[in-house]
């Protein structure tokens, strides 16, 4: 991912990101030129799973980066979505400053005022690699009917099974935190095929009682 402002670092890890959450659940992927606030805004507001692999601050007012410009924390107070399930995999995503009877105003709270049900976001500066890692991971394990909990738990323990030395400092793996929702993102329709199982089993019967 690049950026317009060449004050900011390319990750170089978040397309590969974008490329396996989208083939494990499917959406429309922006990168580059085509990852606009513009786009983000446009296409997300019926998505029921954000995703978004990016730079982030939390100083002052908290923003997160597109290629041209940033999205700020304000901005979500406007900004509708249905999402079950919001990912922010970026810096710094679930810190903020403190107001006093307000609480923490940081990015988190802006996709919870913005309609999501459930955030995961991040606690402190992450690496691009390792949570390009940890997010194949998380994306797989939802595929496999686990809850969002379980996903993000299951995802670290890989994490830890396939790094070893100074990589497995809590700095690499631990930042990210599931706040909101915990139940499965894809769950097993059982009314659906209980269903067809009694339409099959009536057709059986009469075609029998009939006879």
């Amino acid at each position: 991912m690049n950026f317009k402002n060449t004050e900011l670092s390319p990750l170089e890890n978040t397309e590969k990101e974008a490329a396996v959450v989208t083939n494990l659940v499917g959406g429309d992927s922006f990168t580059n030129s085509n990852a606009t606030k513009e786009n983000f805004v446009r296409k997300t507001s019926n998505a029921k799973i954000i995703h978004l692999a990016t730079h982030a601050t939390a100083a002052n007012n908290p923003s997160i980066q597109f290629f041209t410009n940033d999205l700020k924390l304000h901005e979500l107070y406007t900004y509708k979505n249905n999402a079950d399930l919001v990912v922010l995999s970026a810096c710094e995503t679930n810190i903020g400053e403190l107001k006093q009877g307000e609480g923490v105003l940081n990015l988190a709270r802006g996709f919870f005022h913005s309609g999501a049900n459930s955030v995961i976001s991040s606690t402190w500066k992450i690496n691009d690699v390792s949570s390009s890692f940890i997010m194949k991971e998380f994306y797989s394990n939802l595929k496999n009917k686990e809850s969002k909990t379980e996903a993000l738990n299951n995802a670290k323990r890989a994490y830890l099974k396939n790094h070893s030395l100074s990589e497995q400092s809590p700095y690499y793996w631990a930042s990210f935190v599931l706040i909101g929702d915990t139940s499965p993102v894809f769950t097993t329709n059982y009314f659906y095929y209980v269903g067809i199982v009694l339409i099959i089993g009536l057709l059986v019967f009469f075609y029998f009682k009939r006879k």
